[in-house]
């Protein structure tokens, strides 16, 4: 059987202890705060998530770059040289063109390495819901696998991966283009917190909203009583953007209502909270389809 890698992207936000317990390799994501560019590691090892909440906090609007051909050749091709294939499961093709870039970079790679393969996979997810499926291909490849076995089975996963996020406020959304000013303000002035989600193409959308923050979060686990059938005691991952109380508070709601879930609670980086802000938290499950 031929020797694979998985590689992903910084914008999965896995612990660090995962990262290093499964000797995952990724690709960092870069960050712009107008012309400062920094990179995100899920070690952070350049910057601090705590420091880039705040400046968020004090009105710093911060743009996310995709990843270009160049740096997936030069992630990829040390692989393909010592005879190792490539499996990439990387961010939503829907919020990022980064991998109509991985394919380019496909294309190339296997016109020169004669026989290799570099395989990817749209997650059609982001955040955390983009690592559970990269945990998912480790934990199968880890069972003995073939590359194209773990490749199908994420590719059968990402429908029943299912993300619902809402933001405290909708001002961070509104500067980086996701919300109209009219909503933001309409939005803020009644406390009305949309609650978004990753659809079946992997674009985020509404799934719902709630007057309130606490209310959004009890509607969210309304919400998952569509997706769930009977008790559930698959992984749950909540991640927050410095909102660490009402990410432990949707977990107990989750228990409450699932009758049980094995809950790991983490930040949610950069990536997507650049859009929007801090204060907000995202709860990931298994459900039956987006």
């Amino acid at each position: 059987m031929n020797k694979f890698v998985i590689i992903t992207d910084a914008t999965c936000d896995l612990p660090q202890a995962l990262v290093a317990a499964h000797k995952l390799d990724y690709i960092p994501m870069e960050v712009n705060f107008g012309e400062e560019v920094i990179k995100q590691y899920l070690d952070e090892r350049d910057f601090k998530l705590v420091d880039f909440y705040k400046r968020l906090d004090n009105k710093e609007l911060a743009k996310t770059s995709l990843i270009n051909m160049q740096t997936f050749m030069e992630k990829f091709t040390p692989y393909l040289e010592k005879g190792i294939d490539v499996i990439y499961i990387g961010i939503s093709s829907n919020l990022s063109a980064s991998f109509a870039q991985a394919n380019l970079a496909k294309e190339e790679l296997e016109h020169t390495f004669k026989g290799r393969t570099v395989r990817l996979v749209d997650s059609k997810s982001a955040s955390i819901a983009e690592g559970v499926l990269v945990l998912e291909a480790l934990k199968k490849q880890e069972e003995g696998h073939s590359l194209e076995e773990v490749a199908r089975h994420v590719e059968n996963m990402v429908q029943k991966t299912i993300a619902f996020l809402v933001p405290i406020n909708l001002d961070t959304l509104r500067r980086g283009g996701r919300v109209s000013g009219v909503k933001a303000l309409i939005g803020d002035a009644f406390r009305i917190k949309p609650i978004l989600k990753l659809d079946a193409e992997g674009k985020l959308s509404q799934a719902g909203k709630a007057k309130g923050f606490k209310m959004a979060l009890h509607t969210i686990i309304d919400l998952t009583k569509e997706k769930i059938t009977g008790p559930y005691s698959g992984p749950v991952y909540i991640v927050h953007a410095n909102n660490e109380a009402d990410a432990k508070l949707l977990g107990d709601l989750f228990k409450e209502a699932h009758g049980g879930g094995d809950i790991t609670i983490g930040a949610l980086g950069p990536v997507i909270s650049a859009h929007t802000g801090t204060g907000a938290v995202c709860l990931v499950f298994f459900g039956n389809s987006r």
